[in-house]
This record gives structure tokens, C-alpha cells and sequence, in this order.
């Protein structure tokens, strides 16, 4: 089996993972030929250094500078690919788009047309290299975090190419480590989806029940810090208004320059990214008290819960990309339920600054919406409801025992447990269907339910983070995953 380790975003550390992966891969039990698809050609040249073939490696970059595709490809893609939304997809990438409604405060570029069409027609026509002449079986990339990943899902779907993304789990075990692979651009695992239609119809050990009760305790404890970052020592960006890239800022500005947007089309516009970190300090600053009490008491017994996502990030783009402007949202929320009912939002803590403070003013003044800065896990035990996008408060929701709306698609929205909505204009319905009906009350062994999805997570998850040091964990994962043979 032929497959593609494709990388965008990330640099070398996930050049050397991928390579950690394609070793185990190359094992003679396991038979697989693997190839690199980077973006540029100085990554080429990591790879070859490191022991790698230039025959195997297919940069992007060489592509792009091959000249112009062919005329008519907008056409072709529009005709060919019926079952992908292209616009959805371009508006997925946030450098170029502000589909969030942050007015700025994402410092995005403008472009015109022509450049965001013939940017995707390369992306597209790279990977139709890989998969029809290369003959590339099964891919494997990062989540649809940006447009060039997002652009690989399309593709490989439509030429029925298997695609395979790294995805650090968040919620873990107590001193667990996880990851597991995703295989669309919701995050969504097909492994995990089979596991848990399996699991439906066993009957849980007793062993196995201690286990997701332990699990479900450490998601009602969930701070969203992942053990993943911290080991990796990120530094979580979300917290403060500056970029940051501000340290060292001199040396990036200079690689920033240096880069071609029609291949790294991620290359920042230097004013819009000043202008943006300006904006994000006045408005955290102007926007200090327009959170919410800190503490839940004050919130009435009639209540639902929405709590805002990170942005702009995968979890709205690419998982939610028609829930994107959050503004919108809320109050489409305000108008749909019961009388009598009010809504709570929570402001995300990496959100603080990005978007304008007459935005929180607004949604202030509806009469049945109240902010509220109180830890989520406080205002879940308080409402009667929760709605999300596609973040863990969904998962979480569902684990502390209240019924949640889903609108976008994430890795556990396959539980039966959660009411899915395919617009705005069904949650009238469904939120009076769970809190005048009580429909939720009404499931039958909802526990049981409840730990057998817990259980195929758990059961679906590779047992170490991915990092290069676990590599080969990962190659020998996915050579289960393709059904290659194994060593014996």
C-alpha cells in the first residue's frame, strides 16, 4: 500500500513524526511505501538529510512553480466535485476570510478572487497528482485546522482515498496519555463510531463500569489545559491579546517576507497583524466587565447554556462553518426558546479582546440573554440545557447527565445521546422538546448509554500523545487501522 504523509503547518517537528511513522510502516511485515507531500522545498531537503528519498517527496512548492493549471479547472472543480461546497471549504481558512465576525481582530488579508481561486486549484490538483498518477492509497495529515489539510479531506473523499489525521485527545484518563485518528475534517473517527455501535449491544463488566465512571469524573474536571500542550510546554496564545509571535518578532517578520503566498499562503500582512494586536488590547481592556458575574448563584432555574467558541478556529470553520458568526447565533438562540427561559453565555478565555465590545453590548440587551463568567462545570450543574457548536462543553454536557444540542459535527456527535439540529430553524422544536417534554428524562437506561460511549472513546484512542517519541506507536496503529499484516 502506497500512502502520503502530507504536511502543512507545523514545521520540522511533524516532519519528524511522520518519519518516526513511515519507519514502522517500512517494516517488510507490514509492506507499506511511503511518500512526503510538504509544502516546500526546504522541507524537502530536511527529509532527504535525515535519510530520505528526493523520489518519494512531492513538494507543493514544486508544483506552484510549474505555471498556471489548466484553463477551466474553477469549472471542472464546480462540475466534478457536486458533493463539496468549495465556498464552505475556502471559508474555512482564516487568513484571507473573517467569516467569524472579529472585524479585524484576526488581522486577515484581503484578497481578490482571483488569487483565492487559483490557490485552490493547485492545492486540488496537487493532491489529484498524488492520488491518480502517483497512486497514492491512504493519506495521512493534520485536522482540518487550515486550508491546505481541509482541501486534502475533499480531495481523498472524492477519489475514495482513505484519509488518516493526527488528533491529540484532550479528554483523558487520569494520567493517561491518548490520541487517535481522525478521518474527516469534523474530527470524526471511523473506529470510534464502529466501537461504539458495538459496545450498544454488549453488557458493560463491572471492571469496564468502573473505568467511565473513573473517565467521567476527570471530564466533570476538564479546565481545558490538555495534558498534550503542557507536555509539549505551548504556551497557550489564547490568553493574551498579542500574538505570539511578538517574541522574536524581528525574525519572523523577516521569514514572513521572504515567503511566497501562493504557496505559503498563510504569509501575514504585517500592518493588519499591528493593527489587530492594538485592537485586541484595547477591546480586552474596554471589554473587562462585559463578562458576566463570576459565580453561577444569580442564574435562574429556567435556563439554557451556550458557550462561545475559541475564534477564529477549526471548531466554527470547519466544524461549524455555518455557525461562524457567533453573534448571529446567539441570538437566533434568544428567539427560539420556551417563554419564560433565558439564555446564559459564556465568553471563551482565550476570546478575550478578539472581537468588538459592541458585540457583547448587543447581545446584552436582548431581554432573555445574560452573560456569565462563572467556570462552566458551575453553570452546566445550574441550567436545564446546553447548546454548542462542536467543543468538548458538548461532551462535557453530556457526561454531567444534561441533555445537549450539537449543531456542527465533532468527534463525538455520533452518540445518540446528543439532539442534532441541521439548522437553526429546528431548535424551536427541539428545545421544546427537551425542556417543556422533559424528553430527555424519558431515555431509557440513559446511564448505561452514556458508559457505553464512554467506553468505545476510550477503547478507540491510541495510548500515547503524538509526539516523535511515539511514532512508531502511531505507524503500528494505523498498519491496524489499513489492516496490513502484522509482524509476526
Amino acid at each position: 500500500m502506497k500512502i502520503a504523509f502530507i504536511g502543512n503547518q507545523g514545521g520540522k517537528s511533524v516532519l519528524d513524526f511522520y518519519t518516526a511513522m513511515a519507519t514502522a510502516l517500512r517494516d517488510p511485515c507490514f509492506g507499506a511505501e511511503c511518500v512526503f507531500a510538504p509544502w516546500l522545498n526546504s522541507e524537502r531537503a530536511l527529509l532527504v538529510a535525515e535519510g530520505g528519498s528526493e523520489a518519494s517527496i512531492f513538494t507543493f512548492e514544486d508544483w506552484v512553480g510549474r505555471g498556471p493549471q489548466a484553463e477551466g479547472d474553477v469549472s471542472r472543480l464546480r462540475e466534478e466535485y457536486r458533493e463539496v461546497n468549495w465556498s464552505a471549504v475556502i471559508a474555512s481558512e482564516r487568513v484571507f476570510t473573517d467569516y467569524s465576525l472579529l472585524l479585524g481582530g484576526a488581522g486577515q488579508r484581503c484578497e481578490p478572487p482571483e488569487y483565492v481561486m487559483r490557490l485552490l486549484v493547485n492545492m486540488v490538483t496537487f493532491f489529484e497528482h498524488l492520488f491518480k498518477v502517483e497512486g497514492v492509497q491512504a493519506v495521512v495529515c493534520q485536522t482540518a485546522d487550515t486550508l491546505f489539510s481541509h482541501v486534502v479531506f475533499k480531495v481523498a473523499q472524492h477519489h475514495g482515498v482513505k484519509v488518516f489525521a493526527i488528533t491529540p485527545a484532550w479528554l483523558l484518563e487520569r494520567g493517561a496519555e491518548g490520541g487517535y485518528f481522525s478521518n474527516n475534517e469534523f474530527m470524526e473517527s471511523e473506529k470510534m463510531i464502529a466501537e461504539y455501535r458495538r459496545t450498544l449491544h454488549q453488557d458493560l463488566s463491572e471492571a469496564e463500569v468502573l473505568r467511565v465512571t473513573a473517565f467521567a469524573e476527570s471530564v466533570k474536571a476538564f479546565q481545558n489545559k490538555t495534558a498534550f500542550t503542557q507536555k509539549n510546554r505551548e504556551r497557550n496564545a489564547g490568553f493574551s491579546a498579542l500574538s505570539p509571535n511578538v517574541r522574536g518578532l524581528f525574525a519572523y517578520l523577516m521569514k514572513n517576507s521572504r515567503r511566497n503566498p501562493d504557496v505559503e499562503y498563510i504569509k501575514i500582512a504585517p500592518v493588519q497583524k499591528a493593527k489587530a494586536n492594538l485592537l485586541r488590547v484595547w477591546r480586552k481592556f474596554s471589554g473587562r466587565n462585559m463578562f458576566g458575574p463570576r459565580d453561577a448563584h444569580g442564574i435562574p432555574p429556567q435556563s439554557v447554556f451556550f458557550a462561545f467558541q475559541y475564534q477564529p478556529e477549526q471548531s466554527t470553520l470547519s466544524q461549524g462553518i455555518f455557525y461562524a458568526n457567533q453573534i448571529a447565533l446567539v441570538e437566533n438562540i434568544s428567539k427560539s426558546l420556551p417563554l419564560g427561559y433565558m439564555l446564559i453565555v459564556k465568553e471563551h478565555p482565550w476570546g478575550r479582546g478578539a472581537r468588538p465590545v459592541w458585540q457583547y453590548r448587543h447581545l446584552a440587551s436582548l431581554y432573555n440573554v445574560r452573560f456569565c463568567d462563572a467556570p462552566s462545570k458551575e453553570i452546566i450543574s445550574r441550567v436545564e440545557a446546553i447548546i454548542a457548536i462542536s467543543g468538548t462543553v458538548g461532551f462535557e454536557g453530556v457526561a454531567l447527565g444534561k441533555p445537549t444540542v450539537i449543531l456542527g459535527r465533532s468527534f463525538f456527535t455520533h452518540c445518540d445521546l446528543f439532539y442534532r439540529v441541521g439548522s437553526v430553524q429546528e431548535l424551536p422544536g427541539v428545545l421544546r422538546k427537551i425542556l417543556v417534554d422533559r424528553d430527555f428524562d424519558k431515555i431509557p437506561d440513559r446511564q448505561g448509554h452514556l458508559n457505553r460511549f464512554l467506553l468505545s472513546y476510550l477503547n478507540s484512542l491510541v495510548p500515547y500523545f503524538p509526539m516523535v517519541e511515539n511514532g512508531k506507536h502511531y505507524g503500528a496503529a494505523l498498519a491496524a487501522q489499513l489492516s496490513l499484516p502484522l509482524p509476526k
